[in-house]
């Protein structure tokens, strides 16, 4: 009869302490789970990018959520992949005429034996839809096409890097998005931009 008494109570005391541990584990998932969802709502930091195998090209929006009486922080980042002397190495026999157009600068040669190592041409072009872009670093205005370059200075060596700071300054009426793209050596990149009338702009 203790025996039978005290198997009872065993069971039920292992039941209730695996409840207690089930009940504990679904609430550390619950917690778990929670704070991902929080993690999540704190990275409002949108990047893409892209290589062409001479370089790779980043374009970062922080936040990618823009009220219309605010701006969004835009960089552009180029990392040279190759070093710059091992692009392009030709030599050219006597009286070949070559123009280079994808170099720093267009040139003319007219050697018997001539090295050249091209590079892509140094601006980045940055355009917006939705808004306008202050921007904070080194530019080429091209006020006949109404285009804005950041110009671009990166060293030869591989890895190398450049970066170039802007701001997104979205215009009313608001669109429903905004855009913020960046051209470079071939390449393209697009970030879409979240544009949202501030509750208290209305009181």
């Amino acid at each position: 009869m203790k025996n039978i008494i005290l198997y009872k109570h065993y069971n039920y005391f292992l039941v209730k302490n695996l409840n207690r541990l089930r009940s504990t584990l679904l609430i550390g998932a619950l917690i778990f789970i929670t704070c991902n969802d929080v993690n999540d709502l704190l990275i409002t930091e949108q990047t893409s990018k892209t290589s062409n195998g001479r370089f790779e090209l980043s374009l970062t929006i922080d936040p990618d959520i823009v009220y219309d009486n605010s701006s969004t922080k835009l960089i552009a980042k180029i990392t040279r992949i190759v070093p710059r002397d091992s692009l392009v190495s030709v030599t050219f026999s006597k009286d070949t005429v070559i123009t280079i157009v994808s170099g720093d600068t267009t040139t003319t040669i007219r050697n018997d034996s001539t090295t050249v190592s091209t590079d892509a041409l140094m601006y980045c072009l940055i355009n917006s839809v939705g808004g306008d872009l202050d921007i904070h670093s080194l530019i080429y205005d091209d006020k006949v096409n109404e285009k804005k370059y950041f110009q671009v200075t990166i060293d030869d060596a591989k890895g190398s890097t450049w970066e170039g700071l802007a701001f997104y300054n979205p215009i009313t009426p608001l669109k429903d998005r905004g855009h913020i793209s960046a051209i470079f050596d071939g390449m393209n990149l697009t970030l879409p931009v979240k544009l949202v009338t501030n509750p208290s702009s209305g009181n």
